[in-house]
């Protein structure tokens, strides 16, 4: 066995097991969305939010057709909206955040409360159901024509979070529900927020394992649409990292502003797929949304 498999089985047993503690020890909400806010524990109210805005984002992807006709290190600038909200109600929840990395997420929540062995500490654990792939197809882009369709995804499966004064730990377990490709993904993310007079600063940390059959379905290709540009490949199950900065100020009781720089990486072993141009891709973002 590799040392990169042998990475890979620890990474998902950790988080099998750390899914285990919370579950039997302790409603969280996005992480990035938490992080900004300088959150110390889950929101257990009802009700909710939305906020709305402009900004504009920078950004180079390693996937071929993201966007149309994409080439490595090539920098993309575009206008975005901006929409957060968030609303709670007896434990079911919905929340959307554009600048997370999961950004649309809806579920239950089960229990949240303090560490029962040392009082120390927020705990909660979710069940949670979001979209984590889009769809790669040639109705979405030029770039694909020729391959077969690969559709989007829907995944379920127990959050759980952890809330340490400034730090927040957060894992996901999902599993596809969808049908589109029965894989699993897992992640662990570390984040922390600091105050300084009005701005709150932040930084996130984390690692996401996918299994095969997801890495699979999306980034290889089979005979039958192999072609020239398109050479067959088979993909194995994979890592990805991502590490992030960021910032927001109240400009006002109604006005926020956000900014962050991103960067996700992923195993040089997967960059040999020909739908994927690099090993790494970076996002620097600012918005200036209105609270409603």
């Amino acid at each position: 066995m590799s040392m990169w498999h042998r990475l890979r089985t620890l990474f998902v047993v950790c988080c099998s097991l750390l899914l285990g503690v919370f579950a039997f020890s302790c409603v969280a909400g996005d992480l990035s969305s938490d992080v900004r806010k300088g959150a110390s524990g889950p929101d257990t109210g009802n009700g909710g939010y939305i906020e709305v805005g402009l900004g504009l984002s920078s950004y180079t992807s390693p996937i071929v057709g993201v966007p149309e006709g994409n080439k490595k290190d090539e920098v993309h600038t575009e206008g975005i909206l901006d929409v957060n909200a968030r609303y709670q109600y007896q434990g079911w929840f919905a929340e959307l955040f554009s600048q997370s990395l999961e950004q649309f997420t809806m579920g239950y929540n089960f229990y949240n409360g303090s560490n029962a062995y040392n009082n120390d500490g927020n705990w909660a654990i979710d069940w949670v159901a979001l979209a984590e792939h889009d769809e790669m197809s040639a109705e979405e882009t030029n770039d694909y024509r020729g391959l077969d369709t690969r559709h989007g995804d829907f995944m379920s499966g127990p959050r759980a979070t952890a809330y340490y004064g400034n730090y927040i730990v957060q894992l996901h377990a999902l599993t596809d529900i969808s049908g589109t490709h029965y894989g699993e993904l897992y992640s662990l993310k570390l984040a922390r927020h600091w105050q300084h007079r009005n701005w709150n600063f932040h930084g996130i940390i984390g690692a996401t394992y996918r299994s095969q059959e997801i890495t699979d379905y999306y980034f290889s290709i089979d005979a039958d649409e192999a072609s020239a540009r398109y050479p067959e490949y088979e993909a194995p199950a994979g890592m990805s990292y991502v590490a992030e900065l960021g910032a927001t100020y109240p400009i006002s009781e109604k006005w926020v502003f956000r900014g962050f720089v991103r960067r996700i990486g992923m195993e040089s072993e997967a960059t040999d797929s020909p739908l994927i141009l690099d090993d790494h891709g970076e996002t620097v973002s600012i918005a200036v949304s209105y609270v409603f």
